[in-house]
């Protein structure tokens, strides 16, 4: 039943991300494309932030503490949009149609949709009694099964897991960073917002996407230290170059 896997969902919600060595590579695979490139990424990133130096001043907040927030938040959110998408197909089966009605306006050859009886009012020239009457059995239907399987509850946490999501990105977007990691994690956020099927194809989508294979390369195979000492050499040999 759909409500055990709301309530199985919901407690979800609130546990951090697994430990990230579970679920990592051992090594890199040998070609990274489109179809594996944001999950590689996602791994590596797990496991090469879970090793970074957690101590920090205070200001705000790191990059290699947002990004386990919001990656686990985004992964929550497909979880929730796969269930309701699910739910919506089981919803129309049980209540046999949307909750709306379609009535033919005077005069005109089309359909309007009524959602609510305050919009079949302010329609003028219509059969009000006739579609009143639907309306209202359709909407009782689709509140009965609504109730039998929460689809309503799962597309509130849906939105709710959205909106929190996108609050990490953007903050994390402009959060401080101290290694290649961390720039990492940013290009890997920015991508799976505006491109997550990787299809886009005007600049500078494919670079970015170039960026961030060459980034889990290069953070892949060294260590956290290693990576960060290598993000400091690049400043200090930008810093001594002659204009």
């Amino acid at each position: 039943m759909a409500d055990s896997e709301i309530s199985r969902t919901l407690p979800a919600i609130t546990r951090r991300i697994k430990d990230a060595d579970d679920d990592a590579p051992k090594n890199l695979p040998n070609r990274i494309d489109r179809r594996n490139l944001l999950p590689v990424a996602g791994r590596m990133l797990g496991t090469r932030i879970a090793e970074l130096d957690g101590r920090r001043e205070s200001g705000p907040t790191p990059v290699r503490e947002l990004w386990p927030r919001w990656y686990a938040y985004h992964h929550h959110c497909l979880r929730a949009a796969l269930l309701r998408k699910r739910l919506a197909s089981d919803m129309l089966a049980a209540a046999g149609a949307l909750p709306i009605s379609e009535l033919n306006t005077v005069g005109d050859d089309g359909a309007v949709a009524i959602r609510s009886s305050a919009s079949l009012h302010r329609i003028a020239q219509l059969n009000v009694g006739a579609g009143q009457a639907e309306l209202n059995e359709r909407q009782k239907r689709w509140k009965e099964a609504d109730q039998r399987l929460g689809y309503s509850a799962v597309a509130a946490l849906e939105q709710e897991l959205a909106e929190q999501t996108g609050v990490l990105g953007r903050v994390m977007l402009i959060a401080p960073v101290s290694s290649v990691i961390e720039v990492a994690a940013k290009l890997h956020c920015l991508i799976v917002t505006h491109d997550p099927v990787l299809k886009l194809e005007d600049a500078p989508w494919p670079e970015l996407r170039r960026m961030l294979k060459d980034l889990i390369r290069i953070t892949g195979t060294k260590s956290p230290k290693a990576s960060a000492q290598t993000a400091e050499d690049a400043v200090e040999t930008d810093h001594d170059v002659s204009p």
